[in-house]
Order: structure tokens, then sequence, then C-alpha cells
């Protein structure tokens, strides 16, 4: 499924319906901090590329 994420505008294939193994955010390592914080901003799957950005924080 394409998707644009949310905080940058880049578009995207979103996997997480279709096989959460191929799915880029399966592969970022987030903690839960992180991951409550991509929560409260954002209502929608983030590209790989923001997902590092927040992993790096």
């Amino acid at each position: 499924m394409k998707k644009i994420c949310p905080r940058c505008g880049a578009s995207f294939d979103c996997m997480h319906d279709q096989d959460m193994s191929r799915c880029h955010c399966s592969y970022v390592t987030l903690t839960s901090n992180q991951r409550d914080k991509i929560k409260a901003l954002y209502n929608d799957c983030l590209c790989r590329r923001c997902l590092l950005h927040y992993s790096e924080e």
C-alpha cells in the first residue's frame, strides 16, 4: 500500500497489512520512549528515513 509520510511528505510502500516481515518498520529498532513520541506526534506510519531519524535520537 502506498502511503505518504506525515513527517516529511515522502511516498513509500507500507507492507504492514500484507507481510510485516517485509515492512521497513520491522528493521528499525526504536525504544518504547521513541515509539511513544512518534505515536504522540503522528497518526500514521513514517517512512524508513524518518524512523531512522528517531532511532538516532
